[in-house]
């Protein structure tokens, strides 16, 4: 499972170009939104130092249906409306990519985080790709997936060691108490912890170094 963080050439036409190349300096934050196969109901947060301006805005222009206002407070607004699924979220389903929100439009640019397998991933850039959105890829790298990581006996004494405060400095658990904790020998206790630290640890550092490869 990677988790990619990408910034995309919003398409014009689109609300949310049209809007936030209007209004450069606020910002325009999808939080969430009901699928639908050409239209959908999306729930926008607008960041400004005066949001009235680009609300009214979006209040008049062409292409927001069923307009209205959720929420109202200092330098933000909550909307809501109707209008064409944004081609980022049709080519994150085209994927099978679940949307994460925020989607973060500024200037005519989009920010956003997909969590997915690498071959999904590849699948939503050749997506954007074909559609003719320009992407950049801020940063690729696998997420911990402890579930697969660690055995089922590793996982939960590691979990129980963080609860119990093995790892807390200073030490709020010794190793004998854990292992009585958990009801297993110290030699096992010992023994399993090390071969969890050292999984732990080789993943991170061979995520760390993926990481400083692609900078």
């Amino acid at each position: 499972m990677s988790r990619a963080n990408l910034v995309v050439q919003l398409s014009e036409g689109e609300w949310a170009h049209t809007v936030s190349t209007q209004f450069p300096d606020a910002e325009f934050e999808l939080l969430a939104l009901e699928p639908g196969e050409t239209e959908c109901h999306q729930l926008v947060r607008v960041d400004a130092t005066n949001p009235d301006r680009p609300v009214e805005f979006m209040r008049e222009v062409d292409g927001f249906r069923a307009f209205s206002v959720v929420q109202r407070g200092e330098g933000a607004t909550v909307v809501r409306f109707r209008s064409e699924t944004p081609l980022v979220v049709f080519c994150l389903r085209r994927a099978s990519i679940p949307f994460e929100p925020p989607l973060a439009c500024r200037d005519g640019r989009a920010s956003l985080q997909a969590t997915a397998p690498d071959d999904a991933i590849s699948k939503l850039t050749d997506y954007f790709r074909e559609y003719g959105l320009r992407f950049e890829v801020e940063s690729l790298r696998q997420e911990l997936d402890v579930e697969t990581l660690l055995t089922p006996r590793q996982r939960d004494l590691v979990l129980t060691a963080v609860e119990e405060g093995y790892y807390d400095t200073p030490r709020d658990c010794t190793l004998t108490e854990l292992a009585e904790a958990t009801d297993v020998a110290k030699s096992t206790a010992s023994e399993t912890l090390h071969r969890a630290e050292g999984s732990i640890i080789r993943q991170f550092v061979g995520d760390a170094l993926a990481d400083a490869d692609t900078e």
